[in-house]
C-alpha cells in the first residue's frame, strides 16, 4: 500500500552493517546481513549530506513519473528491455573466484525472476498469484568493452579489496581496484556487478538510481558476496533470489515495509514501499506462515524484496516501478537500453567470435593422472578442435575434455574454435607439466648451485599468485654457496600466496620406523611492525592433488626484526632455520612433494637456501647447529681447496664429506683447532662431479656447507 511521504525512497537499499576497518571475523563471514543497501546509503549520506538532499528531491520527481507511468501502463501491454551486464570478480585466488558457470547460472536465475519464469513461481499462494509481476527485462553479459573491443563480459581482479568496506572517505576501494586493473565500465552503459568475499558484511547491497554519483563512473554498482550468486558453485538453492533482490533495489524498489532495514519491527506498519499492491507489513525473515498478517491484512511473504527466503514473485506494480526507473533520468538508467548502447555493448546480437581461451583444473600432475580442460572461448562458438601434445586422447571436439598424460615432460595444448565463418586459435606452449611417478632422492640437499634459471619445472615448479613476480635465483644473497632463491616482496600488499613446489621425491624405500629430516634456511625482515606475512609448509602424498599443512610461521616467529627500507641479507647470521618434524610414514610414497608458500602483507623481501630432506638414518648426526662462518674456495671445487673456519672457541673438530645420499666418503680433518681463523688445505682431485655436503661437528653440534664439483 502506498503512503505519501516526503522521502519515500530516502534509503531504499538492502543489506548490511557499517564500514569495517579490519577484515571480518570468521563468525561475521559465516553470518552476513542479508541486504545492506540501507546502511551503505546512509554511510554515503553521512559523508555527503548534500547527497541526501539530492536524493529526496529526485524521489519527489520519481513519484510523479511513476504515477504517470502506471496510469498508461498495463501488465499485459508492456515493453521488453535488454540491460548490458558486466560481472567483476574480485578475489585472492580462493573459492570467491567463482566459475563462469556460476555467473551464468546467477544471470539465468535473475532473468527468470524478472520475466516471471522462475520455476518456484508455482508455489506462490493463490491470494497473490493473480498479481505476479513481469518486469520483462533481460540481463545479458556484454560482449564489448567500453572501447568496442570484444569481451566476455566478466573481469577478474586479484585484490585484497575483495574485503569490501563500501564508500569510505569519498572513495570506494573495490571499485577503484577494478578500474585500475580493468579500466572503467560506465554505469550509464553497463550494469556492473561486483563479486567478492565480503561486501561490507552483507550478502549483497547496492545504491538505488541516483544523481549523486557520476553517471559515467562505477560507484552505482551492485556488490554481491560470491556464495550468494546463483544456486551452484559456492552458492546454494536457498540463495537463488538474492541477486534479484539487489537488482530490485538497483531499479528503485524498496523492501515491502519501506526504506529501512528492520524486518519484524512493529513500527514498520506505519511505513511503506510506495507500491499499492504490496500490503503493509513489518517484514519477514522466515517462511513460518505464508498467510501471516502483521499489519491488519495478508502479507506478501513471498515477495522477492522481503527477507523470507521463500521468495517467488514481484507484484505487477513493482514491475511497473522497475520499468519507470529504467526509463527515467536518475542515474541515467535510460541510456542502458537505447539501441545505440545495445550495439556499443554488443548485446544486440550473439557477439562476434573473437577469442579462443581455455583453462584446466590442474597444470602439474604425475604420469598416469588426468586433467580436466574447459573451453572459455567467446562468442558464438559452434565447433572446437583440441590438440593435446602427449595426451590421451590426443584430440577432442568436446567443450570440456578430460585428458590423461602417461609420460613425464612438458606439453603444449592448442584449441581452435569456429562459428562456420570465422575461427580463432589459442596455443599454450609447455602448458602441462607431467612429473615422474617415481621421483628423485630420497636424500635432497638443495643449494640451487646447479641452476642457471629458475624454476626448471622438474625439480621445482612455482605458483605466481597475483601474477606480479615470483621466486627467482640470486647469486648475491646466499646462506652458503653461490646461489639461493628469493621473492621480490617489497611493498606488495595484495595478499598473494607465492609458492615454490618440489618435483616428485621417492620416499617409498624409507623404513617406516625411520624419521625424515627436513629443514631449510630463510632470511627475512618485516617492513613494518604491523606486517602479518606468512611462510606455510605443505606436503603431499599424491603428487600435489592434495596438500596438508605441516608448519606455519608469521609475526615475530617469522621475523622479529624490522627494516623499513628494502631488505637484503648481509651475513649468514641473518638466516633462520626451519625444521619440519611431522612427515610421518604415511607419506613415504614414490611421488612425495613439498610446497613452501609465502603470503605477502605490505612487507619485505624473503630469501630461501639450503633445503635438506633425508631419512635420519642416512646421517646419524645431532641436528643442533654450530654457528660458524665457514667458506670453501675455489667454488665450485677444483682439484685443491682451502677450508676457512672462523672459530669462536678452541675445541676438537670433525670435518667430514658426504655424498648426496648421506654416505660418508672422506674424513677431511679430525682433531684440535684453536680459536680464531683457521685454514685447512684439502685435496678434492678424486671427487667425481656432483653435489656434496661438508659437515663440521664439535661437541655434538653440526654445521653443513653444500659443495659442487
Amino acid at each position: 500500500m502506498k503512503k505519501t511521504t516526503l522521502l519515500v525512497a530516502l534509503a531504499n537499499m538492502c543489506l548490511f552493517a557499517g564500514a569495517q576497518t579490519d577484515f571480518p571475523t570468521a563468525e561475521e563471514l559465516e553470518h552476513p546481513h542479508f541486504c545492506g543497501t540501507t546502511e551503505e546509503t546512509q554511510k554515503v549520506y553521512e559523508q555527503f549530506p548534500e547527497y541526501a538532499i539530492q536524493d529526496s528531491l529526485d524521489d519527489l520527481t520519481f513519484e510523479v513519473d511513476y504515477q504517470n507511468f502506471i496510469e498508461s501502463w498495463s501488465p499485459d501491454d508492456r515493453s521488453s528491455y535488454i540491460i548490458p551486464v558486466v560481472v567483476h570478480v574480485v578475489h585472492l585466488g580462493g573459492p570467491e573466484n567463482i566459475s563462469d558457470e556460476q555467473i551464468y547460472n546467477a544471470l539465468e536465475n535473475l532473468n527468470a525472476d524478472f520475466n516471471k519464469e522462475n520455476d518456484d513461481l508455482g508455489f506462490t499462494i493463490p491470494e497473490f498469484a493473480g498479481i505476479t509481476g513481469n518486469a520483462d527485462i533481460e540481463f545479458r553479459l556484454a560482449t564489448k568493452d567500453n572501447s568496442g573491443n570484444c569481451h566476455p563480459g566478466i573481469t577478474r581482479t586479484f585484490s585484497e579489496t575483495t574485503y569490501d568496506e563500501g564508500m569510505v572517505d569519498g572513495g570506494h576501494a573495490i571499485v577503484e581496484a577494478v578500474q585500475e586493473a580493468q579500466g572503467n565500465w560506465p554505469q550509464n552503459k553497463y550494469m556492473n556487478v561486483f563479486v567478492c568475499i565480503d561486501p561490507s558484511g552483507n550478502a549483497g547491497y547496492t545504491y538505488r538510481p541516483g544523481n549523486w554519483y557520476p553517471a559515467a563512473g562505477m560507484y552505482g554498482s551492485i556488490f554481491m558476496r560470491h556464495d550468494y550468486m546463483g544456486v551452484i558453485g559456492t552458492s546454494n538453492e536457498g540463495r537463488r533470489h538474492t541477486l534479484s533482490h539487489e537488482c530490485g533495489h538497483w531499479l528503485n524498489l524498496a523492501h515491502p515495509w519501506g526504506n529501512t532495514n528492520t524486518p519484524g519491527d512493529p513500527d514498520n506498519c506505519g511505513t511503506d514501499d510506495g507500491v499499492d499492491d504490496t500490503p503493509n507489513t513489518i517484514g519477514w525473515t522466515n517462511c513460518s506462515d505464508l498467510y501471516g498478517e502483521t499489519c491488519g491484512s495478508l502479507d506478501n511473504v513471498q515477495n522477492i524484496m522481503d527477507y523470507s527466503y521463500c521468495s517467488t514473485m514481484f507484484t505487477e506494480l513493482q514491475a511497473a516501478r522497475i520499468q519507470t526507473a529504467l526509463l527515467g533520468t536518475r542515474g541515467q538508467r535510460y541510456k542502458l537500453i537505447t539501441p545505440t548502447n545495445l550495439a556499443a555493448t554488443g548485446v544486440d546480437s550473439d557477439g562476434d567470435l573473437c577469442e579462443a581461451e581455455f583453462i584446466s583444473n590442474q597444470r602439474v600432475i604425475c604420469a598416469g593422472q588426468s586433467i580436466d580442460f574447459t573451453d572459455l572461448s567467446y562468442h558464438d562458438v559452434e565447433t572446437r578442435a583440441w590438440v593435446f601434445d602427449g595426451g590421451m586422447p590426443a584430440t577432442s571436439t568436446s567443450d570440456a575434455p578430460t585428458i590423461t598424460y602417461n609420460t613425464p615432460g612438458k606439453y603444449t595444448v592448442t584449441l581452435t574454435v569456429a562459428n562456420g565463418i570465422d575461427s580463432e586459435i589459442e596455443t599454450k606452449e609447455e602448458y602441462i607439466i607431467v612429473l615422474p611417478n617415481i621421483g628423485i632422492g630420497p636424500a635432497i640437499e638443495e643449494g640451487f648451485e646447479t641452476f642457471t634459471s629458475f624454476p626448471d619445472d622438474e625439480k621445482f615448479i612455482i605458483e605466481d599468485d597475483g601474477e606480479d613476480g615470483s621466486w627467482q635465483l640470486t647469486s648475491e644473497y646466499t646462506y652458503a654457496g653461490d646461489k639461493a632463491i628469493w621473492l621480490n616482496n617489497y611493498d606488495k600488499n595484495t595478499g598473494a600466496k607465492d609458492a615454490v613446489m618440489s618435483g616428485t621425491i621417492d620416499l617409498s624405500g624409507v623404513d617406516p620406523s625411520d624419521e625424515i629430516v627436513f629443514n631449510f634456511k630463510y632470511a627475512y625482515k618485516r617492513r613494518y611492525g604491523s606486517n602479518d606475512e606468512w611462510i606455510r609448509f605443505y606436503i603431499s602424498k599424491d603428487c600435489g592433488e592434495t596438500w596438508i599443512l605441516r608448519k606455519n610461521l608469521h609475526g615475530d616467529d617469522l621475523g622479529p626484526e624490522i627494516q623499513e627500507g628494502e631488505y637484503f641479507p648481509s651475513s649468514p647470521s641473518e638466516w633462520r632455520s626451519v625444521d619440519i618434524t611431522t612427515i610421518n610414514s604415511s607419506y613415504f610414497v614414490s611421488n612425495f612433494r613439498y610446497r613452501i608458500e609465502f603470503e605477502n602483507d605490505n612487507g619485505n623481501n624473503i630469501f630461501i637456501d639450503n633445503i635438506n630432506l633425508y631419512p635420519a638414518s642416512y646421517a646419524s648426526l645431532n641436528e643442533e647447529e654450530l654457528t660458524l662462518d665457514i667458506s670453501v674456495y675455489p667454488h665450485p671445487l677444483l682439484d685443491n681447496a682451502i677450508i676457512k673456519l672462523d672459530l669462536n672457541s678452541a675445541d676438537n673438530y670433525s670435518i667430514k664429506l658426504y655424498n648426496s645420499l648421506g654416505a660418508e666418503i672422506s674424513n677431511v680433518y679430525e682433531g684440535y683447532l684453536p680459536a680464531g681463523t683457521q685454514t685447512i688445505n684439502w685435496s678434492s682431485a678424486d671427487l667425481a662431479p656432483g653435489m656434496y655436503l661438508l659437515r663440521v661437528e664439535s661437541e655434538g653440534k653440526i654445521q653443513t656447507v653444500k659443495l659442487i664439483k
